[in-house]
Formats: structure tokens, C-alpha cells, sequence
């Protein structure tokens, strides 16, 4: 295990394996993720932030995000640090186009998605709140990893600083909360608890603060020890918090400092409640700040997003304790200071910053002439946004989400209309990539209905299919019977020694691929568990016998593209997957039969005369049966009430999930 989570008030600790980010003891402290490595690693072989992996709180890293990650630029200041009089201003700029977004937060966004899709987690939608930056970071990333998220923004932030690349966001729910900022955080805290969905976590996200933390490892980097001070201007608190847990992780490794920089918050007057609350050697926020009336003081300020009416300022491990153990400073910063500010740092470096890091060097200005710095010592800058002035991509509003009845959401097209669609879309990918396209068929009552539509159009379409060793033999002679009736010809694959021998008889083409991995893999967690392998660890063996095999077989195939019967009403991995899904420039997938729902399967199923796989038909005398048919140990019957894949990995923390077929790009390394 690369790490575990700690609380900082009860010390109880927490394994990586869900998306966790507060204790389950109620504390009033945050989590604190401790790693396995406790030497400072950078690995170069990786660019960005993924240098510093061995600190993330993440198990791989995506290829996509490889390809298109952000990252910060660090670098000594020459001409702003003449000006301020310092010999050693250290900048670390988020800034376009290092930063897609021009925000910090793409840091953040990466590695929430990269966390949660390394846990039993993935799939469930993340729901968050923002005032801006975080949004735009999220919704960015969210389209490119194709995993959906729940936002909720203020009306304001809606129309006037969020927006996306894309005109198509259908990854995104945005819910705009005609309010302030802590009201649009109060109602996605209501709506995550709701089952299926994930809270993104905030400042209590170990993913959020770890990848904030990235820029004192690469400060440290440079300059060969830990910086004597870090700037940055505080919403909620979280980058503070990250800089101090970063230093710590430096001082337990021994090599760069004994002592953490010296944590300098700022924010924009006159909403400054945890400027107040230090000056006044409180643990509390005034609650002025709190109330409704506070939003007369937050419409003053022109860096909106440092508005938070409840941050991590008062818990366990929060901005008060940072600031406490630094010895640290608070600023407050007017409007003006702001502008100015902006406008000195565009002059000098060249290139434009957000109201926030405004902000920061504002407050590094009234730094100097307290004297809570001075002109040798080293001082770390966070310049969490910038360059987007510099931005030439069209920047497109987001359109609020439109609730519907749920008649509408489910069935917005009569069956006959919905055949046809089905039909269409098949014909136009038959029409584009001709026979380097392909249906992907797993011979449940989804596949057997994808399958029958495709041959209406083209009786010769090719079909590959992948099985496993744990398929119920019911599987293989309802296969046998299907080919022979229709004489159909599907390539198959499947890790195992021998081909099943009514397969082998029926001479249809099976390749078998070496289990040698799978039962090395299988034998070791026996010994280790006493459990079975796909008990013990479902998501290992689905990806050794069904995700493998499936890119093997796409890649060997020679196909560009693939038809799949997932459907977005069989349980919550499914709800926000579109038609036509661009995996990589190699493959796109299309999802002919994404708004049917079970009855629209079941009704084609019996007008067409479709075979129907055995298990399907089995009673059950509690009224149970078997809806979503997969492996013959991972599948168990459920009642009508349950969503269509619960009994799918029944009695492990991947219930109702993926194996990772629909899951996983087609660049991923293997």
C-alpha cells in the first residue's frame, strides 16, 4: 500500500482503497495522508507534478493526463525581485499555457480524478462547489477523463468566470445557487449524501493539498533546501495547509531544513475573517462573517473566490495551527493594493495574474515594509493564476442543468424512435470505419439485442467477444447454440489453457492467451488472504482476464472503433456516458443503445425472437433473479427495486461498479 490516511485529532488511520476525506469519528480535524516513501524523490522520467508522485495520494497515473496535464513554472525573480528589493524572491507561476486553465487548480483537479479512479470509488460522480477557478479546472478535466461531476456555483460566478473549452460538457451537472459561495458548498453537502454520490472533499481533500504541496518539493528542488517563506493568498485555506504538510514530509527526510518556511495568508478586505480572527489571536471566526449579512462585505471585494464564510481555519490541522506553527502573518488587502499589484506583476514578468495572486503580492509588498521579511532571505510566491488574458481558445458559458420529470429523463423518445436512432448511429460507424468496426459482445441480453441491430444493417459485421475462466458453463453452450443458429463467426478471446471443449467442438475460433500472470497473481493472494482472487481483489482480476484480453483483441483486430450494448440506465458508473465516446485518436466506442432502459431490451428481445441466455429465466423463490449477467462467482440474482447491476460483485467493495472495459483508455498502460 503507497499510503494511508491519518486523522490528525484521533489518529485513526485509513487504508487508500475508498475516496475518503474526512474521519469517520466526527472529528473536527482533517486527514493527513502518510506515505509509505519518507525520502524526498523526484523522478525525472516524469515532467510536472507527476515528478513528485511518490508524495501524491495516487496509485498510477493516466495516460491522458500525461498527455495533457498541467503544471507550474518555477523560476528566480529578476526584475520584480530589483524592484521589491529581495535577492531571493523564488516565483512559482500557474499560469497558461503550462496551465490549461491558467488556474493552480488544474493541479488540483488531476489528482482528485487520478485518486478517485485508483479506488472502489471510480465511477461514482464527484459532487463539488465553486466560485470559479475550481470549476472551470474540474469541468476542463472532467471532459478529458470522461468522469462526471455534480457542481454547484454561485448564479454570479455562473455568468460572469466560469466557463469551458468545450461547447459539449456532458460530464458536467451545473446547479446555480442564487446566493453566495457558502450556499452553493451548504447544498452540494446535502446532495452528496445522497447514495451513488462522492463530495469532492474541499479543503479536506488529501488530493486537493498534496498536489498544492508539489510546489515547495519543486521550490526545495531548486534551490536545495526549503524556502524561508510562502505567500499566498487564502479562500478557504488549503494551499497554506499544503505548503506546511509538504515541509513536514522535507524535515522528517532530514536533508533540506529543520525548519518549515514561514507561512504568510492574505486576503481581499473587507472580507477578511480569518485576517481578523488571527490579529485577534482567535481560534474562531467572528461570526459576522458568517451570517447572511456578510455577503454585503463579500460583494465589496473583487477576488470572489477567497470568500469562503466557513474555512479550514478552526479544526485540527487547519490555518490556525499552520499559522501557529510557523510563526505566521495575516494580511489584508484592499481593492486597490489588488489592481496595482496586478499591474506591476504584468509589467515586470510579463504576463497577466487573476485578482487572487494580485492578492499575494499585495500582501508581500506589506510584507516588506513591516519588515516580516527581509531583502536575503528566500521567499517562495504562489502565483495561483495567470496568462489568461494570453488565452486565444474561445472560452464558452456552461448552461445550467435543467432538472426533467423522470418520465422525460428515462424514455425522451418513444421505442420505435429510439430503434431507429440506435439504427442510425450504427449505420453512420459502419459508413466511417467499414470493417474496422466491430461489436464487442458478451452474450448477456444487451449484447444479444446490440447484436441483432447490427446484423439488420450488415449480417457480416465482425464480432469479438472476451470470456473468462470463471464463466458458468451455461455461458458456453448458450454461445454454441447462438453461432450455430445464426452462423455467425466471432473472434474470441480468453485467458486460459484450453479452449472449453463445446466451444472446441463446435470449431469456433477461440485464441487463448497465457493465464501464467493471472495465476501467479491468484496463487499469491490465496496464500495471503485464504480468499479466492476475485474476492479478495475483484478489480485485479477483472483487468487480468477481461480488460487485457480486450485491448489485446481491439489491437490485434486491427479495429478503429467498437460498438458496445452499455446502456445509461443500468446503474450509476453509466449515467453520464455519451453516445460516441473518442477514447484516443486509435479508438472511439459507440454506445448504440444508451437510452434504452431493461424494458425497452426485453420488449425487442421478445418481438424479435432473440435467444435468451438460460440464467435469465432462472426463479428464484423470494422473487429474485439475475438482471446483469458477468462471471458465474460475481453475479447473484436481485430484486426488481435494485438498481440493474447490484448483483454484479455482490459481496465486495466493487458492487454494481465496472470490471474496467468501459473504464480505461486505450493507451493505458498495462
Amino acid at each position: 500500500m503507497k499510503y494511508t490516511l491519518k486523522c490528525l485529532k484521533c489518529g485513526k488511520s485509513y487504508s487508500s482503497d475508498h475516496y475518503l476525506c474526512s474521519c469517520e469519528n466526527k472529528c473536527d480535524a482533517l486527514l493527513r495522508t502518510v506515505y509509505d516513501e519518507t525520502s524526498f524523490v523526484v523522478d525525472e522520467s516524469y515532467s510536472g507534478i507527476w515528478r513528485f508522485h511518490h508524495w501524491l495520494p495516487i496509485q498510477k497515473i493516466d495516460p491522458r493526463l500525461i498527455d495533457t496535464g498541467s503544471c507550474f513554472q518555477t523560476y528566480q525573480s529578476t526584475k520584480l525581485a530589483e524592484h521589491l528589493g529581495l535577492q531571493n524572491l523564488i516565483i512559482c507561476l500557474n499560469a497558461y499555457p503550462q496551465c490549461q486553465t491558467g488556474s493552480f487548480k488544474d493541479l488540483e483537479a488531476q489528482v482528485t480524478f487520478q485518486r478517485i479512479m485508483d479506488t472502489f470509488d471510480s465511477g461514482k460522480p464527484l459532487v463539488m462547489s465553486s466560485d470559479g477557478n475550481n470549476a472551470i479546472s474540474f469541468v476542463h478535466y472532467s471532459n478529458i477523463l470522461r468522469y462526471p461531476i455534480f457542481l454547484f456555483a454561485t448564479e454570479d460566478a455562473r455568468v460572469k468566470r466560469i466557463w469551458s473549452f468545450s461547447k459539449s460538457n456532458s460530464y458536467t451537472r451545473l446547479f446555480p445557487i442564487f446566493g453566495d459561495y457558502y450556499d452553493a458548498i451548504n447544498l452540494a453537502n446535502q446532495f452528496s449524501r445522497v447514495e451513488g454520490y462522492l463530495s469532492e472533499g474541499g479543503y479536506r481533500n488529501v488530493g486537493r493539498r498534496d498536489s498544492v504541496g508539489t510546489m515547495i518539493l519543486d521550490a526545495t528542488r531548486l534551490l536545495g533546501q526549503m524556502p524561508d517563506h510562502y505567500f499566498q493568498a487564502l479562500g478557504s485555506g488549503p494551499g497554506a495547509i499544503a505548503a506546511y504538510e509538504a515541509s513536514e514530509r522535507l524535515m522528517n527526510d532530514g536533508r533540506f531544513g529543520k525548519k518549515p518556511p514561514k507561512i504568510h495568508g492574505s486576503q481581499n478586505a473587507p472580507y477578511t475573517p480569518m485576517y481578523d480572527a488571527w490579529m485577534n489571536q482567535s481560534r474562531t471566526i467572528d461570526e459576522r462573517f458568517q451570517k447572511e449579512s456578510a455577503k454585503q462585505m463579500i460583494d465589496q471585494t473583487i477576488a470572489h473566490v477567497l470568500t469562503n464564510r466557513y474555512p479550514a481555519y478552526s479544526l485540527t490541522g487547519g490555518v490556525y495551527d499552520i499559522l501557529t506553527e510557523t510563526n505566521g502573518e495575516m494580511y489584508s488587502v484592499t481593492n486597490e493594493e489588488i489592481i496595482k499589484a496586478q499591474g506591476l506583476f504584468e509589467r515586470l514578468e510579463g504576463i497577466s495574474i487573476v485578482p487572487e495572486a494580485g492578492v499575494t503580492i499585495a500582501s508581500l509588498q506589506q510584507a516588506i515594509h513591516k519588515e516580516t521579511v527581509h531583502p536575503q532571505d528566500t521567499i517562495l510566491v504562489n502565483i495561483t493564476g495567470g496568462g489568461r488574458k494570453e488565452i486565444r481558445r474561445e472560452r464558452i458559458p456552461i448552461e445550467p442543468y435543467r432538472f426533467l420529470p423522470k418520465r422525460f429523463q428515462i424514455n425522451q423518445k418513444t421505442f420505435e424512435e429510439k430503434k431507429q436512432h440506435s439504427k442510425e448511429l450504427i449505420q453512420d460507424a459502419l459508413n466511417t470505419y467499414g470493417n474496422k468496426v466491430a461489436v464487442a459482445c458478451s452474450w448477456g441480453k444487451d449484447s444479444m439485442v446490440l447484436l441483432h441491430l447490427a446484423r439488420t444493417i450488415n449480417p457480416n459485421v465482425p464480432i469479438f467477444s472476451v470470456l473468462t475462466i470463471h464463466k458458468p458453463q451455461e455461458t458456453f453452450e448458450f454461445i454454441a447454440k447462438v453461432v450455430e443458429q445464426y452462423h455467425l463467426t466471432p473472434k474470441i478471446f480468453m485467458v486460459g489453457d484450453t479452449i472449453p471443449p463445446v466451444l472446441r467442438e463446435k470449431n469456433i475460433d477461440v485464441t487463448l492467451l497465457s493465464p501464467t500472470e493471472y495465476q501467479i497473481h491468484s496463487e499469491k493472494i490465496k496464500q495471503a488472504t485464504s480468499h479466492e482472487i476475485y474476492t479478495a481483489n475483484p478489480d485485479l482480476c477483472c483487468q487480468l482476464l477481461k480488460v487485457v484480453p480486450v485491448r489485446y483483441a481491439y489491437a490485434t483486430l486491427g479495429l478503429h472503433a467498437w460498438f458496445s450494448g452499455l446502456r445509461n440506465s443500468e446503474g450509476y458508473t453509466r449515467k453520464y456516458v455519451p453516445e460516441i465516446e473518442k477514447i484516443s485518436h486509435t479508438e472511439t466506442k459507440i454506445n448504440p443503445l444508451l437510452t434504452w432502459t431493461e424494458e425497452d431490451i426485453w420488449k425487442y428481445t421478445k418481438n424479435n425472437k432473440i435467444p435468451v441466455h438460460p440464467w435469465y429465466k432462472k426463479k428464484y423463490p423470494d422473487g429474485r433473479k439475475i438482471r446483469s449477467l458477468g462471471c458465474e462467482p460475481c453475479t447473484v440474482p436481485i430484486f426488481d427495486h435494485e438498481s440493474e447491476r447490484d448483483g454484479r460483485w455482490r459481496k465486495t467493495l466493487k458492487k454494481g461498479g465496472e470490471c474496467g472495459i468501459h473504464t480505461r483508455s486505450a493507451s493505458e498502460r498495462l
